[in-house]
Order: C-alpha cells, then structure tokens, then sequence
C-alpha cells in the first residue's frame, strides 16, 4: 500500500501498572507528572479507559491485535502473543511505514514474527512465562507467593528495571535524534516503571520523603469477596499493613511514577527537537493499573478501577484539547492507529473496537467495554463490563458486583443487591453475554492452562518455569 503524504508519524508511548488516578492530570495534587500534564493539556485524556485484562502479557497482547484476550487464547502470562493474529505492526508495515519498538513488549520471542521487525532492547517473557501462577487453576487452586515482602521491602535505589527504564529512554532519544529521516514511522517506546520492585531511584523516592502523604482507605468495604480474599491469600497480602509501611511502599511508587515521567519527558522533548512534533500521533497509556494500598489491596489482578482502569491520552495532529468521558478500552488503539494511517482493514481484520479521532463514534451514549481475567491468583474467571456510569462485575461461581463509578468514584458500596437496580445488574449481564459466554469461556482457559502445564510435566514442574520478575533482556551493565 503507497504512503500518503497526509498520513501522521506515530510515537507509541507505554508505560507498566499505572494507577490511572495517579498523575497530576487526573486530579492527583501529590504526585509530580508533569511531562504527562503537559501532553494531556495539549491532547484529549480519556477518563474512562480500561485495559481487556490487568496482568501484563494478556493485556499487551489485545493492545498487540485489539482483540478480546478470549478471542485469542491470551488468557494469562505463559500465554504470550506470537504474531498469530495480526498486529498494528503487521498492518502500518503493509502501508509503508517504518516500524521499531523499543523496550518492553512481553511477547514469546523477537523471532517470531509479530509484526515489528525492528525490535531494540525487547523485553520478552522468561521461557515459557508464569506456569506455576496457573498450574493448579484447572483444579480450582492457586499457589501462594509472599507478597507481603514486596511491600516491606519498598524504598529508594536502583534496579535492573530503572537502569533498564533509563537504557530504553536513550535508546529512543538517539532514534528521534538520528533515525527518522525517511517518513513515515511508527515508533512504540515501552516502558517497565511503575512495575514492581517498589525501589525509587533516590531523587523521585524524595519528592515524597517529607510529604505526611495521605493515605487511601485499607478497609475492604465492598471488595469483602470471596474471589478477593482468594486473591489476598494467593499473594500473601491477607495481612494488615502499617501505616508507616503502606505509606513508605506509596512514597515508592509515587517516585517510579515520576521516574517514568521524567523518561517520557527526555523522549518528548527529543521529538520537539527532532521538528516532527506537529506531524506526530503521540499516544500514552499503560498495560493496566495498581492497587496502590486502595482498600488494603496492591498489585493489579482485580476489577476494581485503580487495577482495570488505565491512563491514555493522545495528542497531534487534529487532536482537540478535551477530556472524553466515553468508556473506551485498549481494543481501540488498534482501530486508532489504522485510522491515523489512513489504512481500511479488511472485514476479517476488524475488531469490536473504535477509533479514538473519530469524535461521532465517541459520542454514544450506549458504547459498553469489557475487561476478563483469567491468571494467577484466581481460581475461575472474572469480567467486568463498564457500561454507562456503573460498572458490573461477574464472577465465575461467585456472587456478582454493581458499581455506580460516577457517585462512587472509590467503589465503597456494591450495588448488585439494591432492590432498584436488580434491572441493571440484568441488563448488564445480558450486554456481557453479547461478547462472550462466560462459563464457556472460563471453561476454555482452564483446558489451555492444564495442557500446557502437563506438556511441561505437570503441576510440580510447573514451578521451574517461573521467576519472580521478567529479567531484562542481557546483563543490566551492558545496556549502557
């Protein structure tokens, strides 16, 4: 397909488990985001946008497709994308567009063929991913792992993943510096921060350190669940934490926030340089959400907004400043990207998803979204469906949950036994029905999980397939 001179270069910005309420365009009057405010005050930020799953490699593989993580068998992190269904890349590459990533995709192998052929300091899962977080899930049990130390050990310092972070960033500062003389391209920056380890380089841990940080509400309330407390248990987070130890892990995760801030203002900044700003789609978000100490909990894995909801924002060409509060999800990044590229997919090719610069679209008043999870510390599937201002989840075996988001924008009170919305909570489990069928597909994951736990071995040799943290691709010290 020949290039049009219209069609915009594209800068792909992506950071990991970012809690959507933690920037300073949200609203957020602690935490110092402001490379990410300035974007979001030149662009459109949309307020309710929602991952497809919160647990990195299903999430990153419907960003990959924009296809539902069922509709693809990407069900949880030994299940990585292979390029089987196409890509953004496969797609902006047949229209003549340079493609190169650079940092963190959590796919199977750069060999395979995903649809980005130039692939620069490529995080991929570790062997065949976290085996041992679903080896028993077909037998409805989940292993258990101290996570609670995740959080005790939280403080200022370096990691492999801020070195890392800091090596992908200098990497896409030369790229916009000396690499895009020849138009147009498409470029995906990907970043690990604010991913666990809760270790903040030293000067963005204090931008906290002196702050008496207020902290959110550990009460459980309305995520008094039974698939939470499995959850809770799975994780090794059961436990009550201290207020010195939840605000200490906060201060730390507050600085990564920052950290990671500061990298997308140094790549920024190199595309003002470069004079390629006006003519570049800039678009950020981040695979999925954290907890973040709300309501007692941390890490992702759950439906409620800090975990399920992402931050996006796009800025560019004919993108109006303004805040769109449609639902919208990471199945419509795909849709965007093809629009942007002025590229008609074929009917096999399109999604469920929109294009997030065609405004008429995001005017539906009717536009529901959808998230599923099927991974580790869980023992059966969970759905959500945002629709409208609630926001209804469904558990595999378990009772169900109704949030009204807009008045209860902290899911304090579960609405799906108010006698005056049983009609919602109806409607909402017939609209999720119009995606999927959820025993089916509960059904489904948990046969591809205990086959590819049995090709290794069984449950026991399950564990020799996991590690703690995604290792950088080569020895920290030689990424410069």
């Amino acid at each position: 397909m020949s290039m049009s001179k219209s069609q915009p270069n594209i800068l792909l910005i992506m950071s990991d488990q970012h809690n959507p309420k933690i920037a300073g365009y949200a609203g957020n009057a602690v935490v110092s985001t402001p490379h990410l405010d300035r974007l979001a005050g030149g662009g459109t930020s949309f307020s309710n946008a929602y991952c497809t799953s919160p647990i990195c490699v299903p999430a990153r593989a419907s960003i990959a497709t924009g296809r539902y993580v069922h509709e693809i068998d990407a069900w949880d992190n030994a299940a990585p994308y292979v390029g089987d269904q196409p890509s953004w890349g496969h797609h902006l590459s047949r229209a003549g567009y340079r493609v190169t990533t650079i940092g963190k995709l959590h796919y199977r192998d750069s060999a395979d063929d995903t649809g980005f052929p130039d692939q620069r300091l490529a995080m991929q899962i570790a062997g065949r991913g976290d085996l041992r977080g679903i080896a028993q899930r077909p037998q409805g049990g989940v292993p258990t792992v101290p996570g609670f130390n995740a959080i005790l050990d939280a403080g200022p310092g370096e990691t492999d993943y801020t070195r890392y972070d800091r090596s992908v960033t200098g990497a896409a500062v030369r790229f916009l510096e000396d690499e895009i003389d020849r138009q147009p391209w498409a470029l995906m920056v990907s970043f690990v921060a604010p991913h666990f380890p809760l270790i903040a380089p030293h000067e963005f841990f204090d931008l906290y350190s002196g702050l008496d940080l207020e902290l959110p509400s550990d009460v459980l309330g309305a995520w008094d669940h039974p698939a939470v407390h499995v959850f809770r248990k799975s994780f090794g987070i059961a436990r009550k934490f201290s207020a010195d130890e939840r605000r200490r892990a906060l201060r730390a995760y507050l600085g990564l926030c920052s950290f990671m801030d500061a990298n997308v203002g140094e790549v920024l900044a190199a595309l003002n340089l470069s004079g390629h700003a006006d003519d570049t789609l800039v678009i950020y978000t981040s695979d999925h959400g954290e907890s973040a100490g709300a309501h007692g909990l941390w890490f992702k894995h759950l439906m409620n907004e800090e975990s399920v909801r992402v931050p996006l924002l796009l800025a560019g060409p004919g993108v109006a400043h303004d805040v769109i509060d449609t639902p919208v999800s990471h199945i419509d990044l795909v849709p965007t990207l093809l629009a942007a590229a002025q590229i008609e997919p074929s009917d096999s090719e399109v999604s469920s998803g929109i294009s997030l610069l065609d405004h008429r679209a995001l005017e539906t008043s009717d536009r529901a979204v959808f998230a599923e999870y099927h991974a580790n510390g869980s023992v059966a599937a969970s759905f959500m469906l945002r629709y409208g201002r609630y926001k209804y989840i469904e558990y595999i075996g378990e009772r169900p949950q109704l949030f009204d988001v807009v008045v209860d924008p902290a899911e304090m009170f579960d609405l799906s036994r108010h006698p005056d919305l049983i009609g919602v909570v109806a409607d909402c489990a017939e609209r999720l029905r119009r995606i999927c069928d959820p025993v089916a597909v509960d059904a489904r994951a948990k046969l591809d999980q205990a086959r590819r736990v049995q090709e290794v071995g069984g449950v026991d040799a399950a564990a020799d397939h996991t590690v703690a943290y995604t290792p950088v691709p080569g020895p920290a010290e030689e990424l410069g």
